[in-house]
């Protein structure tokens, strides 16, 4: 199952487990917590936009029962998504393809569900990393094959009227995303901020919007990582499935 510089990442839930590679980009906090943040049903149709090596996928699906389809434009990632649902027994395709065409695969307005972790800085925003094949860390983090435009617009083109998208970006670039989501008749609904701690200004911001949506925000209380003394708060242990097992 596992190739050279790559190793099994627990994910403290159901047993399931995610290959990564130790010298490339590896999942992290906003993902875990975009997981637990998707509402769905088992009844309905998801989609992972920019899956990576599927931890999004495989933890909602687990979580809400939806049928999830796992879209990643990288080899590199997809070869280790592929074998991560292989190793689970967890039957969600992971399709290599770019996200701003994968419509025409997939279907228009195929999918009640979208999630997608985006890249959370502009192509010009500081180093970009080149390490893998073709640099796929850098293209995880840095605006490489998709604007925050395009991710909107992607996620808009494979949802049906009424479906709706969950994703995350910086705080910094909300009013970005906002603009994007407007752009592409997905309305913000809820709204999640994410702080390290209490005393910090939030650092990421969760979301969930409805194509075709009247406007209406629901602004959720804010989730704190990390308690006084630095150890996650019940919450946060709550969204990870610590001591649950």
């Amino acid at each position: 199952m596992l190739k050279d510089g790559e190793r099994l990442e627990d994910l403290q839930y159901k047993g399931l487990r995610v290959i990564q590679n130790d010298e490339g980009f590896r999942f992290g906090t906003d993902s875990v917590l975009l997981a637990g943040f998707v509402r769905a049903t088992p009844r309905e149709k998801a989609v992972d936009l920019g899956s990576g090596t599927g931890v999004i996928a495989i933890l909602a699906s687990a979580r809400t029962g939806a049928h999830f389809t796992a879209v990643e434009i990288q080899p590199e990632q997809c070869s280790m998504a592929r074998r991560s649902m292989e190793l689970n027994g967890l039957d969600i395709p992971v399709i290599e393809a770019d996200m701003r065409t994968v419509h025409d695969k997939l279907g228009r307005g195929a999918f009640d569900v979208a999630a997608v972790n985006p890249p959370y800085y502009p192509a010009s925003g500081g180093a970009v990393s080149q390490k893998g094949a073709e640099g796929f860390v850098g293209a995880a983090t840095h605006d490489i094959y998709c604007t925050m435009d395009e991710v909107a617009e992607s996620a808009s083109r494979l949802l049906k009227y009424g479906g709706r998208l969950y994703i995350c970006c910086p705080a910094a670039r909300l009013a970005e995303l906002f603009n994007a989501l407007g752009r592409e008749d997905l309305e913000p609904k809820r709204l999640r901020m994410v702080a390290a701690r209490a005393d910090k200004a939030p650092y990421l911001a969760l979301i969930e919007a409805k194509k075709g949506a009247k406007p209406g925000l629901i602004w959720e209380k804010q989730l704190v990582i990390n308690g006084e003394d630095g150890a996650y708060t019940d919450e946060v242990k709550a969204i990870y499935h610590i001591d649950e097992e």
